[in-house]
């Protein structure tokens, strides 16, 4: 892995989610059906559906209004979505990237707004790709766990031929490349300290 060189893919939606999961989690909480709710906002039930999942963006009037219905406030409602997002990375918040100059290797951060010391990511490399012939080094430690596929590793010169299941961990200061030697994507998940992207 190398925390040099890379160019960022474009973000995937995510920073306007998660309002209408967190409502319709204080709905079902309280037991209100759809149309209970329906009643007490005098809003149609098509309209609190899309709005639950995420379809509808409501007015801050609009969101009082199915707040109010629900016992809570905005201020409780805004307070654990930003909780939610400090902790919880869901599928459509990851954030792809790519290394400026090496065809076939992307890398899925999987916490990309954590902000903290560690980094995960999902690392697929494709079939015959490769981070590159010449090995690289950069501070830190990696760990690297396979979980589909195979790949070749070298690390301080020595060769290592991951299988599924397989796991590699050193210090990112000692030289080490990949490569994918196989005939379909080798997946892996990895993490590394600090954050090299």
């Amino acid at each position: 892995m190398s925390a040099v060189d890379h160019a960022p893919a474009s973000p995937k939606p995510s920073d306007n989610d998660g309002i209408g999961q967190h409502l319709r989690r204080e709905r079902l909480e309280r037991g209100f059906t759809m149309e209970k709710l329906a009643a007490k906002t005098g809003l149609s039930r098509s309209y609190l559906s899309n709005v639950e999942r995420d379809v509808n963006s409501p007015t801050i009037n609009t969101l009082r209004t199915i707040v109010d219905a629900l016992g809570t406030t905005l201020s409780q409602l805004f307070h654990a979505v930003d909780r939610e997002r400090r902790v919880l990375t869901r599928p459509d918040q990851r954030v792809e990237l790519t290394r400026a100059g090496v065809e076939g290797v992307t890398y899925t951060l999987l916490n990309p707004k954590h902000g903290g010391k560690l980094e995960m990511m999902m690392l697929e490399v494709a079939p015959g790709a490769s981070s590159g012939d010449n090995p690289h080094t950069h501070s830190g430690e990696e760990v690297g766990l396979l979980l589909s596929g195979e790949l070749d590793y070298w690390v301080a010169g020595v060769h290592y031929r991951l299988q599924p299941g397989d796991c590699v961990s050193f210090d990112s200061a000692v030289p080490h490349r990949y490569s994918n030697p196989g005939d379909v994507p080798a997946v892996c998940v990895w993490s590394e300290t600090p954050p090299g992207f």
